[in-house]
């Protein structure tokens, strides 16, 4: 905390008490925000605790991969629905309020599916017990997410740390994942898969405390009045160029047919790995590729004010190549934790540029809803790669072996990404200027 100087004008007292304010504020959003997105990060279906879990049992109850990736597919719905969720959380006032209140209730709905998991017996026959059971935590927590972004772009524009704010989002995403890699393929290899819900089920309890006694919102109401022009607004910032490009850009890059399910099926049955140590293997690897991701995060906040957007955009698109092709280099069981870091280092990073590009190009006055369609978009993208290649796996594993099937798909995801080169070129100037 800076404190004014002894002998200072009363002047440059008062302007280092304002400093000195300021950046305990923005310090306070830091640990705030930090706190959420790490429960958030437990909990989340896609890479949180119960992830493996959940592959583990589909996987012990004899699910082909074409089922196992259309589960998952199943389970990211709900991202595509986030334009969805942030007008509701932007014009949609629940109990006076627009962030709190929705903050509150998807933690509570969180906590009592993951704990009604727990409770529940789960056998070979429970799969649509199961998908039901992880779709209302996902859809619960893909609006928390909404909320929070939303929250994100509004206090993080005024101050101009949007891009530290991101880094400060995903940083604490990733810590999360370290716990949850290596504690997930621990209860895998151990049998105790659904301690994962009884996990996931206390910290979303946690999270709701926190909704409850640390977010402070005023009370709104909606003037009726008002609606005319905030929808004028919003559907202005829709059909903006900056949007739309921006938009097909992050769709484009995201569309990945080689898949986390993908490297999973990988480790499982076609590396060498002693009987029953896998599932281990593959929980650490998460972990190491957090630890890639946590790094990439903070050396992201510390450049992200003195590299101009209109070189980092188009080097996301070579990092996130680098990041499929540096999979090459897994030839062994010794291999995959060095790998892992590595991918999720540039991974990350590439990943960062996205979003703070998509935070720079959102309006304040909808930042909800235009982030959220942002996000969905990346989603959509993802899971129809996820489909696909879950089918293109298969395939291949059919006709060519493991070996051949996962380098196959390492070359389509790449060139999926370079293509997205064809729509980066067309994104604004303007936009590529901006301050993060």
């Amino acid at each position: 905390m800076l404190s004014p100087r002894e002998g200072a004008s009363p002047d440059m007292s008062s302007v280092a008490a304002t400093i000195a304010k300021a950046r305990q504020g923005i310090i306070g959003l830091f640990c705030l925000f930090g706190l959420f997105y790490f429960i958030q990060g437990v909990n989340e279906t896609a890479t949180g605790l119960v992830n493996q879990p959940f592959l583990s049992l589909l996987e012990r109850w004899g699910s082909t991969p074409g089922e196992i990736t259309s589960f998952v597919a199943l389970l990211g719905v709900p991202w595509c629905l986030k334009p969805v969720f942030g007008l509701v959380s932007d014009f949609v006032r629940f109990a006076g309020y627009r962030r709190k209140s929705y903050l509150i209730a998807t933690s509570a709905a969180t906590s009592a599916c993951f704990l009604g998991l727990y409770l529940l017996p789960l056998s070979a026959g429970s799969r649509h017990l199961l998908l039901i059971g992880l779709f209302v935590p996902t859809l619960a927590v893909t609006f928390a997410d909404v909320v929070l972004d939303a929250l994100i772009i509004e206090l993080g524009h005024p101050r101009g740390i949007t891009g530290r704010l991101q880094s400060v989002r995903w940083g604490a995403s990733y810590a999360a994942m370290i716990l949850t890699g290596h504690l997930g393929g621990k209860l895998c290899e151990a049998g105790h898969q659904r301690m994962a819900f009884l996990i996931c089920g206390g910290l979303a309890a946690v999270g709701f405390f926190l909704s409850v006694l640390m977010v402070r919102e005023p009370r709104q109401v909606v003037v009726e009045e008002d609606l005319p022009e905030l929808k004028a607004a919003l559907l202005e910032s829709l059909r903006s160029p900056t949007v739309i490009v921006t938009g097909l850009f992050l769709f484009a890059w995201h569309f990945n047919p080689f898949t986390q399910s993908v490297l999973y099926l990988h480790v499982k049955n076609t590396m060498n790995f002693s009987r029953g140590m896998a599932e281990a293997a593959y929980g650490n690897s998460m972990s190491m590729l957090a630890i890639g991701s946590i790094l990439a995060c903070v050396c992201y906040g510390v450049y992200c004010r003195r590299v101009p957007m209109r070189w980092m955009a188009p080097a996301s698109i070579a990092i996130g190549i680098v990041s499929n092709l540096l999979y090459y280099m897994l030839v062994g069981p010794k291999s995959l934790d060095a790998v892992s870091l590595a991918v999720g280092f540039t991974y990350m990073t590439a990943n960062m540029i996205q979003c703070d590009l998509a935070a720079r190009a959102c309006p304040v006055h909808a930042a909800g809803t235009v982030f959220g369609l942002f996000m969905a978009l990346c989603n959509v993208s993802t899971l129809l790669s996820v489909w696909l290649g879950g089918r293109l796996y298969q395939w291949a594993v059919e006709q060519h072996g493991g070996v051949y099937a996962f380098q196959m798909m390492l070359l389509v995801g790449s060139g999926c990404i370079a293509a997205s080169w064809l729509v980066a070129r067309r994104l604004p100037r303007e936009l590529l200027g901006k301050a993060a």
